[in-house]
């Protein structure tokens, strides 16, 4: 399958500057049916010309079917005096959060209850702090090689942590609206936890061990907060990848995959009937008092959790009985 991409631009009352853009939809899509939409925050010193790098690797997935047909689209923000921090005249995380996809509604039949947030390096900063504000409006957020500062003050940070731009960003944070604390990722977790975690937002961080720019840093601190606050998550620290080369290009490639799975779960097709049929048998068999022998376990299925859980039941009573972390999805480690 192809793809379209349309390049155009806009005026949006949020931002001074007119809002160039761009949108990839399927090449033979009628416009009439309405498709889940991705926004795609691009990264620092770039612009809507992202989502054309990212062009083949779309046509790879909607071609093997690995990826459910979309719209994505890409709105152009400037880095410095940008972003995606929102200051008078030029409310950037706004525009994108906001303004954008209610102009792309009014063009294209987008369903705007099934968006994901998908951000690379400044645009995964900027997808997180989206994401983590209003959590229960998105399907999923997909950040690789975010640009998360590690520190919940400016005067935490280290010159490893601040090359280039990096600087900058943490120069605007500080500086620009309700200062860093707003502009952080981990304080606007912590500050939303309980709405993020009970959201079932899917979130997935993915950074190279060698990032240039240190951004592992910051995405480790994220993923620990994450663990301790008890919120889901998927984290792929990528030994020997960097902020540019082959590890690009892959994890857009696992962050669009990790994009379809929310996709397709939000519509009820991560499993089948047979799946569902599997299911309801555990939990017959589980209500009848666990008489007879228990229904077929498939090990690969989807169907194979809640037989799981369901032979284990009684051990996970008696667990949570005895240690009240056993209802949390993630334990109270000890210090190593």
């Amino acid at each position: 399958m192809s793809s379209r991409l349309t390049r155009d631009a806009y005026q949006d009352p949020l931002v001074e500057d007119e809002v160039a853009y761009a949108v990839l939809t399927p090449d033979e899509w009628s416009g009439e049916e309405p498709l889940p939409l991705i926004l795609v925050l691009h990264g620092a010193n770039s612009s809507r010309e992202f989502l054309a790098m990212l062009q083949p690797t779309v046509d790879q997935m909607w071609a093997d079917g690995s990826l459910p047909e979309s719209v994505l689209a890409c709105a152009s923000t400037p880095t410095v005096g940008g972003f995606y921090i929102d200051r008078p005249g030029n409310a950037w995380e706004r525009l994108v959060a906001e303004g954008f996809p209610q102009a792309l509604a009014k063009r294209y039949a987008v369903d705007l209850s099934r968006v994901s947030l998908l951000g690379a390096s400044m645009g995964g900063y900027g997808a997180l702090k989206i994401a983590f504000a209003e959590p229960a409006r998105w399907l999923s957020v997909a950040a690789v090689a975010p640009a998360l500062l590690p520190a919940l003050t400016p005067t935490q940070l280290r010159p490893r942590n601040t090359l280039d731009v990096l600087a900058q960003l943490a120069n605007e944070m500080n500086s620009e609206g309700a200062g860093f604390p707003a502009n952080s990722v981990p304080h606007r977790l912590r500050d939303n936890a309980e709405a993020i975690r009970d959201s079932g937002l899917a979130i997935l961080l993915r950074c190279g061990d060698r990032d240039v720019f240190a951004l592992h840093d910051g995405t480790e601190q994220l993923h620990r907060a994450l663990w301790d606050l008890d919120v889901g998550h998927e984290y792929h620290l990528v030994q020997g990848g960097d902020h540019l080369g082959p590890e690009a290009l892959a994890a857009l490639h696992a962050a669009l995959a990790f994009t379809a799975t929310a996709q397709r779960a939000a519509v009820g097709q991560d499993r089948n009937a047979v799946d569902r049929q599997c299911e309801s048998a555990w939990r017959d068999w589980a209500a009848g008092g666990r008489q007879g022998a228990p229904p077929e376990l498939d090990p690969s299925a989807p169907s194979a959790s809640v037989a799981l859980r369901t032979m284990l039941e009684p051990q996970l009573t008696e667990a949570a009985r005895r240690d009240p972390t056993t209802s949390r999805r993630y334990g109270i480690l000890p210090d190593s």
